[in-house]
């Protein structure tokens, strides 16, 4: 694991250039969590764990909150208090790993967006001493890491998320999500990072499933700024990444309605989320990574 120091100026962690451009996903995560708690000025995901249990050695990166200074002050050594959980949930990311999650007309992919977002959560929960898992998703499970807490745990889930080349499949969120159903057994919060190509209603009935069976459900959908807007000038070719199919515009001329389709679909979406009782969070590549943290800390501390 990397052992650079996590950044934290919160400018530095909030610049989507800057993290987006890093290949160490351990200091993307270390440094957008930083950025999105230095943020909240006082997190409200603080606290929820509130019965103190016992002493362990410290680690580089423990909250130095936690650190008992008196034992330090007679032995020499530095130890962090343990603390019982409250709450006691998993944390399952499911991160959408079909073609058209390698859109890029910013910067960056979608993908790259995404998989700097789950390193972010994961990171975020196993500093909480939560367990983290995550699941790559395409036409059904494609790989994944249970969730566990234990040292090594960032690394196997950094190691999946290296995968960004090789990001391939067409698009059955259903099907995956009742493939994770399976897998996520014990009670805990499913975080859904996906564009949401994909059939509504087969989509909605699946993520209600999920909450059904006790999960609270976030979902996050990251979008390609052209996918939210599309240029005012210029003659372009679109192709379907999934379906191969290409169609020639001129932008100008059909920006007005893709934008007008565009939130209808999430005025459509928004509502059935909140029939289901299912937060949902938008967000392009363009936006800062730690603000879309702070926004789930806000949720993650309106749950419990």
């Amino acid at each position: 694991m990397s052992s650079a120091p996590a950044p934290h100026d919160s400018a530095f962690a909030g610049d989507p250039d800057l993290f987006l451009a890093m290949d160490d996903l351990e200091l993307v995560a270390r440094g957008v969590v930083e950025g999105a708690l230095h943020g909240l000025h006082r997190s409200p995901y603080i606290g929820f764990s509130a019965e103190f249990d016992a002493h362990r050695e410290y680690e580089p990166g423990d909250d130095l909150r936690y650190v008992n200074w008196n034992l330090w002050a007679r032995t020499d050594r530095l130890y962090v208090k343990q603390f019982k959980s409250d709450t006691n949930l998993n944390l399952y990311v499911l991160l959408d790993a079909s073609r058209s999650m390698l859109a890029t007309n910013g910067p960056y992919p979608k993908w790259a967006y995404g998989a700097r977002a789950a390193a972010a959560l994961a990171w975020l929960s196993l500093r909480e001493r939560d367990a983290a898992g995550v699941f790559l998703l395409s036409d059904g499970i494609r790989e994944y890491v249970p969730p566990r807490v234990r040292p090594d745990q960032f690394r196997e889930i950094q190691a999946v998320l290296r995968q960004a080349p090789e990001v391939a499949g067409g698009t059955n969120l259903a099907q995956s999500l009742e493939e994770a159903l399976h897998l996520c057994r014990r009670r805990g919060i499913v975080v859904l990072i996906s564009d949401l190509f994909d059939e509504d209603e087969d989509l909605l009935r699946a993520v209600d499933t999920l909450r059904y069976y006790g999960h609270e459900v976030i979902v996050v959908q990251v979008l390609d700024p052209w996918e939210h807007e599309l240029p005012d000038s210029g003659q372009f070719e679109f192709h379907d990444l999934e379906t191969e199919e290409i169609i020639r515009a001129h932008a100008p001329a059909i920006r007005r309605s893709c934008k007008a389709a565009v939130e209808e679909w999430r005025r459509g979406m928004t509502r059935r989320f909140d029939e289901s009782g299912v937060d949902w969070l938008v967000c392009t590549t363009a936006d800062p990574l730690a603000d879309l943290l702070v926004n789930y800390i806000l949720r993650r501390a309106e749950m419990y």
